[in-house]
């Protein structure tokens, strides 16, 4: 993969023959939106960024981590030159596996791990991890400094991973994924309200969300549920509200939502193959459903797929009033 920047005139190569990218950027541009199925992590090394996820803004300062999950619309802003560390990688061949969705469900539409606030322990092992990921992608962890260039990216994009290092990747993303998820509400912001701890254990609860996500493409209900899971209609929807953080039929349209998102991936699929796939009773409903959720109809999203649109840099720098 080779992407161009027309500001500053620099090619972006990537190892072939692997579904993961990483690239220390040196320059100064901004991304418009766009969104992809990769996971993305950027660790600004010299400079802070703006990014946009899903209509929430995140401002990333240096050494900051910030993790955007799957299909989210998200758009950067670089306010001031300066190093960023970026890793894409595809986990669609894994998305089947439960906690990977449930993870990608509780993180979405972005983790924000800030440096200042983040116990020293955890972070640690969150950045040890990238310096790993480095280390098998380029050989060594590279120097930051926009005066220094320890590695020849102009050799990357015609050489492949030693053999294994893919799966030695994977298996540092999988632990990293990991380890966000089960210290997540380290990484929210103090004003938000966390889910009741009587609930967050719930075994119950925990089997309905697992019983949602094999079925939520089926003619399910509230009452349907709620029987499953042994409790009346009412109590149920209070405890799920409490334990989700939003209402039952709030939680089911985002995750058709979410599968829709990644099946509006595939060019094979028309809209209203989308639609049923992901449990709709109409297009039309389907339409007005995501519109609503991502700003965007589902036509128009599907264009700012970067995988069908390369993206390129905008050329011009950052307006510091946003």
């Amino acid at each position: 993969m080779k992407r161009q920047y027309p500001s500053t005139k620099e090619t972006v190569q990537h190892k072939i023959n692997t579904s993961f990218r990483m690239f220390i950027n040196r320059f100064h541009a901004d991304f418009p939106a766009h969104w992809h199925t990769d996971i993305e992590i950027i660790c600004p090394k010299e400079a802070p960024y703006k990014i946009i996820c899903a209509n929430q803004t995140y401002h990333v300062e240096i050494d900051d981590i910030i993790l955007i999950c799957p299909a989210v619309i998200h758009e950067i802003f670089s306010p001031y030159p300066g190093t960023r560390v970026y890793i894409q990688a595809d986990f669609s061949g894994v998305i089947t596996l439960k906690e990977i969705d449930k993870a990608f469900r509780l993180m979405s539409p972005a983790l924000h791990i800030k440096k200042k606030t983040c116990p020293p322990d955890i972070y640690n092992y969150l950045r040890n991890s990238i310096d790993k990921l480095m280390e098998l992608y380029f050989g060594t962890v590279p120097s930051f400094s926009m005066q220094e260039k320890e590695v020849d990216e102009s050799v990357i994009s015609v050489t492949e991973l030693e053999p294994y290092s893919e799966l030695e990747i994977y298996a540092i993303l999988m632990q990293f994924i990991a380890c966000c998820a089960k210290n997540i509400d380290l990484f929210r912001e103090s004003d938000s309200a966390p889910a009741s701890p009587n609930f967050k254990n719930s075994i119950s609860l925990s089997n309905v969300c697992s019983y949602i996500s094999e079925h939520f493409t089926e003619s399910i209900t509230l009452e349907s549920i709620a029987a499953h899971a042994g409790f009346s209609k009412y109590h149920f929807e209070r405890i799920f509200s409490d334990y989700a953080g939003m209402t039952f039929y709030k939680y089911l349209l985002q995750m058709r939502i979410n599968y829709a998102k990644r099946l509006l991936s595939n060019p094979e699929l028309t809209v209203t193959d989308v639609s049923y796939q992901a449990g709709f009773a109409s297009c039309t409903a389907f339409t007005r459903a995501f519109k609503k959720s991502t700003g965007y109809p589902p036509s128009q999203f599907r264009v700012l797929n970067e995988e069908k649109h390369p993206l390129s840099a905008n050329p011009h720098f950052a307006d510091m009033k946003l």
